[in-house]
């Protein structure tokens, strides 16, 4: 359990870091924003196919 722990960190890591850096860029979160509303709308319309 540990070893999945510790291979989780390592790759996120450099995700993490590069947030730290650019954490004042509107465009990183307006992106971010918009990348989560693609996934949301791609999940809601998977989960209500039969309406």
């Amino acid at each position: 359990m540990l070893n999945i722990i510790d291979t989780l960190e390592k790759w996120i890591q450099p995700f993490k870091d590069f947030i730290m850096k650019n954490h004042g860029n509107p465009f990183l979160w307006a992106g971010l924003v918009l990348l989560g509303l693609i996934v949301f709308g791609f999940t809601y319309n998977a989960l209500n196919k039969n309406k």
